[in-house]
């Protein structure tokens, strides 16, 4: 098995768990956490906050474009803004600001199949890998997610609304999120 397929097999066991344990403590009818960032360290070491904010927000920006070419009528708009978050393993954590759409794109989207035929390109200019299909997550959601080699994650998520997240492990002494650009 090569280190990508493994590393995206602990990848979606570590937000299976996640999911899990938000389904124990009580559905709630929000958006499923991010995923982790997996106990696996990434094959690249990681870049300034600087340099991972531009590179990864052109990533996001390239999807949600990808996205409301291939799904007219369906946009987007940020959920949240972007953040850094120290985890557990020491890693700082750059979380891209999060993008929602009010509507489900499972249907309009042939479950997820017109996702695929529009981001996969995107992926694969970016450095990551193609999404292959859906995950399996227990409470209703369509995911589909891709990492690249420096460990970050790009999740797409669907139940009656929509959202695209992305995260990726940075070089930051203090994983502050004033060290993050105005974007």
């Amino acid at each position: 098995m090569n280190s990508a397929r493994r590393r995206n097999r602990l990848m979606l066991a570590a937000a299976l768990s996640l999911t899990v344990a938000a389904a124990v403590a009580g559905c709630t009818g929000e958006a499923p956490p991010p995923a982790g960032t997996g106990s696996t360290p990434p094959a690249v070491a990681p870049s300034s906050v600087d340099k991972s904010f531009a590179k990864y927000d052109a990533v996001r920006t390239d999807v949600v474009a990808a996205l409301e070419e291939k799904l007219p009528g369906i946009s987007w708009s940020v959920d949240s803004p972007a953040t850094m978050q120290r985890k557990n393993e020491g890693r700082c954590i750059l979380y891209l600001a999060d993008m929602k759409s009010p509507q489900d794109i499972v249907e309009p989207s042939k479950k997820f199949q017109a996702v695929f035929d529009a981001v996969d390109p995107v992926l694969a200019k970016h450095g990551f890998e193609a999404f292959g299909g859906t995950d399996k997550v227990p409470g209703g959601w369509m995911v589909a997610s891709s990492t690249d080699s420096a460990g970050a994650s790009l999740r797409i998520e669907s139940k009656g609304m929509a959202y695209v997240r992305l995260h990726v492990p940075v070089n930051s002494e203090d994983c502050d999120p004033k060290e993050i650009p105005a974007g």
